[in-house]
């Protein structure tokens, strides 16, 4: 892309990229009306999972129009920017993005572009109010006559996707190789029984890096976060909490979440690390299952009511037993094979076609 023109254009207005027009919707998710097809994507101002918050019923207020989807959303205030394939209903002050050459290859081209541009703004007094957008100004390669190059944005996505996917692929049938599907009894076969957290696990607090001590780097900084795996921020500090191979559980913010880190990372206070007391069965399967297994109690807790590390070593888990009324390992360690041998085949054969 270094090699290619670039010029910058009005985001929207007569001579911009876009057609910028408010939702059609805008409903308060207290005016939601519940239905028994919840399959329509109803988007917020999160920055996270594409917008979408739930899928909601499409017999809404007859008010309330439902948005067609090929279109770009910008939440206002949040500054979030997504594409959405689908019909979609939101709730209030998201502002919709059309252009008719729009496709999901270019519109994740220029959804990145007008990200660049979203760090201008803030929640406070300099937020991305419609007024603000319709003066915005993005960055686009152009062709040889000036305008935008929209062939040479959707070909680099493409082609990009198609990278990933090669990659993808052979990291599969790689893993493949390694691992093999054998027949075990479902779950609901098993024999259960309840363990104590603290005799499966060694408990450990975490340490805080606080904002103004935060550098920015390669190592994921694991927080209270109920999302991308816990990780809030990359940095380049160093502490005693480093260690790969863990289950990490917030005791605060998203309390009770857990999340398996396979990889080296950070852990501030407000989540607490796992260490397997049994080295002969601490891998990533088992872990899996563990962290599954402990989630089953988040519902229990809550900002009020957090899982402080006593709290944390006296909570019982359900878990597949052996024979002798023990841990059964090597079940829960197949079983999560399974699904990956399951899942990466059915994706293997789906690319296939």
């Amino acid at each position: 892309m270094s090699d290619r023109c670039w010029k910058e254009f009005w985001l929207s207005g007569t001579d911009g990229i876009f057609h910028l027009k408010a939702t059609a919707s805008g409903i308060d998710g207290n005016k939601l009306i519940s239905g028994e097809s919840q399959t329509i994507p109803y988007i917020s101002r999160s920055d996270s999972m594409n917008g979408v918050k739930s899928f909601v019923s499409s017999k809404q207020k007859q008010k309330y129009k439902i948005d067609s989807g090929n279109c770009i959303t910008i939440g206002l205030d949040t500054q979030t920017v997504f594409y959405q394939p689908h019909s979609f209903f939101t709730g209030q002050n998201i502002q919709v993005l059309r252009n008719k050459e729009l496709s999901q290859e270019l519109a994740l081209f220029l959804v990145e572009t007008i990200r660049k541009q979203m760090v201008k703004f803030n929640w406070g007094g300099n937020g991305a109010t419609l007024g603000r957008l319709a003066r915005l100004k993005i960055m686009l390669p152009v062709d040889k006559n000036g305008e935008p190059d929209f062939d040479y944005m959707e070909s680099t996505i493409h082609e990009l996707k198609k990278a990933k996917t090669i990659e993808y692929r052979e990291f599969l049938k790689k893993e493949l190789k390694s691992i093999r599907y054998v027949e075990i009894p479902k779950l609901d076969e098993k024999e259960w029984a309840a363990f104590p957290i603290d005799s499966i696990f060694k408990i450990e607090s975490g340490c805080d890096i606080y904002d103004k001590e935060r550098t920015e780097g390669l190592i994921p900084y694991v927080t209270s976060s109920a999302e991308n795996n816990g990780i809030k921020y990359f940095i380049s500090n160093m502490n005693s909490t480093y260690e790969a191979n863990v289950i990490a559980v917030n005791r605060n913010g998203s309390v009770g979440y857990a999340f398996y880190h396979k990889y080296p990372a950070l852990f501030s206070n407000d989540c607490r690390k796992l260490k397997m007391l049994s080295c002969s069965n601490n891998n990533e399967a088992v872990s899996l299952f563990m962290t599954t297994q402990i989630m089953q109690q988040k519902e229990k807790y809550n900002y009020s009511l957090k899982m402080g590390t006593n709290r944390l070593s006296r909570q019982k888990i359900m878990l597949p037993v052996d024979g002798n009324g023990a841990p059964d390992y090597s079940y829960m360690e197949q079983y999560i094979k399974n699904i990956f041998y399951t899942k990466a085949k059915e994706y293997l054969d789906f690319k296939a076609r």
